[in-house]
């Protein structure tokens, strides 16, 4: 979301405010704070949501925290419009203070599939949601099965594909020195995520995936895990391959230092968002592991593969070293845009028009909800 962040910054017509809240507040995440503090896109406002328990419940009992937060929040600061992205609970929390405030919900993202509690979480803040921008025809037509009328729905595209468009690149020798790679060889970037209906198999899916590198032996950068249910549990497991000699883990890389690792890197291997979305614009292949992603639109550079150690080491193999796999990459296409997501965001937020019928979902829709210039 930098890109549009930075894009409402730097408008003359919008403010922006920020509510930092989630992982962003937990000590092991303390430099993703730093950076969102050192972007200096408007006020910060921190509220804490998660509880120390790692479970679902807790999650449940988050939420419920943080719909009483952010109302304390969007009623101190009253805002005009309230910009969600995605499918996380602190999003759905929002969006449920929001409606019940009657602040307009600009929704990015909605319509999207990736399986698991996520799609029931986004498919919910679609509902309460007044204006969706999504990132592809597929999930504006999945919006449109959903009852959201045409008119308040418009495709934009990924706006994480501004952030490659315009990045500034860590130079790989950089990358090389601080993570202590030979640039020479193969390296594998992993990342993985508990799925939220299968946290008792979290820590064992995860192992299945350290077998296989560590058959490889290949140097690899491993990131942690989110903080949803099974999260902690994953981390500590991770960290027990740490002396590995092939193994780099890092806590949280950063969106400049990810991405340029995504430059250099031979495979993606994982179940993150990022080796969908992102991966395609590299043509980096990328190892989908398990349901987490499933039935998302993907890119020809994604294989997918069940949570078993000898598959996961067969697909890496076969992405390194297959010549029609490799040939295939050099006609890779990113479906989720062009990189210019934010110029089109930040032009429709000014030209939105904030009406009674704009939250007025149930009644007979306006022929547009934005000025013409």
């Amino acid at each position: 979301m930098s890109p549009v962040f930075q894009a409402i910054r730097d408008s003359d017509d919008l403010e922006l405010e920020l509510i930092v809240s989630g992982m962003h507040l937990l000590p092991e995440f303390a430099s993703g704070l730093a950076r969102i503090r050192e972007d200096n896109f408007g006020i910060l406002h921190h509220t804490s949501m998660l509880l120390g328990e790692d479970s679902g419940k807790a999650m449940s009992q988050s939420l419920g925290l943080a719909i009483f937060n952010f109302s304390e929040l969007m009623g101190a600061c009253q805002p005009d419009i309230l910009l969600l992205q995605g499918d996380r609970g602190e999003m759905l929390a929002g969006a449920i203070a929001a409606a019940h405030m009657n602040i307009p919900i600009v929704h990015m993202s909605g319509g999207d599939y990736s399986g698991s509690i996520d799609d029931s979480i986004r498919n919910a803040i679609s509902k309460f949601s007044h204006i969706h921008l999504t990132t592809c025809r597929q999930s504006s037509e999945r919006l449109y099965d959903m009852g959201e009328t045409k008119e308040r729905v418009i495709e934009v595209g990924e706006s994480g594909l501004d952030v490659i468009r315009s990045m500034k690149y860590v130079p790989a020798e950089d990358i090389a020195k601080e993570l202590q790679l030979d640039l020479s060889r193969p390296i594998i970037l992993a990342t993985q995520h508990p799925v939220t209906t299968e946290t008792d198999e979290a820590v064992p899916q995860l192992m299945q995936t350290l077998e296989a590198l560590e058959e490889l032996g290949m140097q690899t950068v491993f990131t942690y895990p989110n903080s949803d249910a099974g999260g902690r549990e994953m981390a500590q497991a991770l960290e027990t391959h740490r002396n590995r000699d092939y193994m780099r883990i890092v806590a949280n890389l950063g969106s400049q230092k990810f991405l340029s690792l995504m430059r250099i890197a031979s495979v993606m291997v994982g179940n993150s968002s990022s080796g969908i979305l992102e991966s395609a614009s590299f043509a980096l292949p990328v190892i989908n592991i398990g349901t987490r992603q499933h039935g998302r639109l993907q890119a020809n550079n994604v294989i997918d593969v069940d949570h078993d150690h000898t598959k996961i080491k067969d697909a890496i193999l076969f992405a390194m070293n297959n010549a029609q796999f490799r040939d295939g990459l050099g006609v890779c296409k990113n479906p989720y845009g062009d990189g210019h997501t934010a110029a089109r965001t930040v032009d429709l937020l000014q030209r939105l028009k904030i009406t009674p019928g704009l939250l007025a979902k149930w009644m007979p829709t306006e022929k547009t909800f934005f000025q013409e210039i």
